[in-house]
């Protein structure tokens, strides 16, 4: 029995010490520590999403996280609009703090936004592609001159995000040549004759991608090793990224010939990269095989001087020595 009182009076005395935490009241800000120190602990929204249960925290900790938008620290108002810099701590409850972060749209973003479906944009179709292009403008205007921007479907979310915040980077891969039955998400629209077309536009942009890889690195090496520079390639090596991002550009126009164009003028610069390596090699070797014979002519007049004074000592003077005439010893008497 005495046990017993005892664990009925623990028990009760854990109830009591827990009782004040039970009873929070229900508008107490998830004012938790960020789920890692990085650059975005100061800011409202992400501080306060990753805190947040269900569908609104994992917007946060399992799409933006992952997505191109966090590492180029793009946050949730460069979209959607609010303050961010708002705390906690300047609001005596949290839906005061709620309301001030969730104010200062812009209003771009307030002609797109659904007032009835909270903070979620009512863009879509060619809208998206509008919305998108304020930081991605040329790649906007080639989208909407495309065969998709003039049908406003697929948008930049149907292929970059799949209906989820995890923006991915622009890559080739993100064209899926896969079969409608395998999931492939551009045959749900294209028929098997324009998959081919597809399929060839992949293929000419990841060959381009690898040309302007391999094209900078030979560069590179005809430059710092080599000794060798040439205004005309440097163009291209010395802004690779911008050609990746010009052939990205290209490629969301959907026009064959423009594609064409542009990995054609690459590869007729990797092509002359390829002719220098040739020739700065070619060079260098006819360069070294001249400073090989120089050095070995040099070291074989060198051998033939020293085997001149050799056989000048060891023969010359010891004949002339032994052949002359030795002097009269009586010549003096």
């Amino acid at each position: 029995m005495g046990d017993l009182a005892s664990r009925t009076r623990a028990i009760l005395l854990a109830g009591l010490l827990l009782a004040p935490a039970a009873a929070a009241p229900p508008d107490a800000p998830p004012d938790a520590p960020p789920t890692e120190a990085n650059r975005y602990a100061d800011n409202a929204c992400v501080r306060c999403h990753e805190n947040l249960p269900g569908r609104l925290g994992q917007i946060v900790n399992l799409e933006w996280h992952d997505s191109v938008h966090y590492e180029n620290e793009v946050t949730c108002d460069g979209c959607h609009g609010g303050d961010a810099s708002v705390t906690t701590e300047q609001y005596p409850t949290f839906d005061e703090f709620k309301q001030a972060a969730h104010l200062w749209r812009n209003p771009e973003f307030s002609l797109l936004h659904d007032t009835s479906q909270g903070f979620v944009s009512r863009a879509r179709g060619r809208s998206v592609s509008y919305f998108c292009g304020r930081c991605h403008t040329l790649i906007m205007e080639k989208h909407l001159g495309s065969p998709h921007g003039n049908f406003g479907d697929p948008s930049c979310l149907y292929c970059h995000g799949q209906g989820s915040h995890a923006i991915q980077p622009a890559a080739v891969d993100i064209i899926d040549t896969r079969s409608a039955a395998q999931g492939g998400r551009c045959a749900l629209c294209h028929e098997a004759g324009t998959m081919q077309t597809v399929s060839s536009i992949k293929e000419t942009l990841t060959e381009a991608a690898a040309r302007i890889d391999s094209s900078a690195e030979q560069y590179r090496v005809l430059e710092e090793q080599m000794g060798y520079k040439n205004l005309s390639l440097e163009a291209m090596h010395h802004h690779k990224e911008e050609t990746h991002s010009r052939l990205r550009q290209v490629f969301h126009s959907f026009n064959l010939r423009e594609i064409g164009e542009l990995t054609s003028s690459i590869e007729a610069v990797a092509n002359q990269t390829d002719y220098a390596v040739d020739l700065v090699a070619s060079l260098r070797s006819a360069q070294q095989r001249q400073t090989i014979v120089g050095l070995t002519s040099v070291v074989f007049l060198f051998a033939f001087a020293g085997l001149l004074v050799y056989y000048k000592h060891a023969f010359c003077e010891g004949y002339d020595k032994s052949d002359a005439t030795p002097p009269d010893e009586d010549a003096g008497v």
